[in-house]
C-alpha cells in the first residue's frame, strides 16, 4: 500500500480576509500561502456549472494546515448540521480548555455548551467541547488528560 499523510482541511467561507483574520486571531494560525482569484474546472471539483472561480490561503498552527475557500462563482449560502455526513468539525488541542474557552467567548464565539469533561471509557479524562466560527463551521476544542510526570 502507498503511503498517506494527510495533509490539510478544506473549508468554504464567504469571506476570505475576515476568515483569514478570525483563525489567525482566534487560534493563532498563520499564513502559509494565498490563492489569487482562479479559474477552476468545475468538473474537477464535482460541481454543476459553467464556471469556477474561487481564492484560498493555507493556514498553518502546530503543523497542521487549513485551506480557506471563498467561492466567486458559484456561491452558496447553505450551512449543515454537525450530523449530516461529510466533515462534522475540525479540532483543536489545548493544554488549558478553560483558558481557551474564555479567550474564545471574549472574541464573540458562540459554543454550544461549557466544556464537557468525559467521565468513563476510553477518553475517559479529556475535555472536549464544540463551539462554531462566524460562518457555522463546527470545531471542537480538546484537553487531552495530563500524564503523571515519570
Amino acid at each position: 500500500m502507498p503511503r498517506f499523510e494527510l495533509h490539510h482541511v478544506g473549508i468554504v467561507v464567504p469571506d476570505l480576509e475576515k476568515a483569514i483574520h478570525f483563525y489567525e486571531n482566534a487560534f493563532g494560525m498563520h499564513v502559509l500561502s494565498r490563492e489569487a482569484d482562479t479559474d477552476v474546472n468545475p468538473h474537477a471539483l464535482g460541481i454543476a456549472a459553467d464556471d469556477v472561480r474561487l481564492r484560498g490561503a493555507i493556514l498553518e498552527a502546530g503543523g497542521a494546515h487549513l485551506e480557506l475557500h471563498e467561492y466567486l462563482t458559484p456561491t452558496g449560502q447553505a450551512s449543515r448540521n454537525v450530523y449530516e455526513l461529510g466533515i462534522g468539525h475540525i479540532a483543536f488541542a489545548v493544554e488549558d480548555i478553560h483558558t481557551a474557552f474564555a479567550y474564545l467567548q471574549s472574541l464573540g464565539v458562540r459554543f454550544n455548551t461549557q466544556p464537557q469533561l468525559i467521565i468513563e471509557g476510553v477518553l475517559a479524562g479529556r475535555w472536549w467541547v464544540y463551539g462554531t466560527d462566524p460562518w457555522g463551521n463546527v470545531f471542537e476544542l480538546g484537553q487531552s488528560p495530563r500524564q503523571p510526570a515519570a
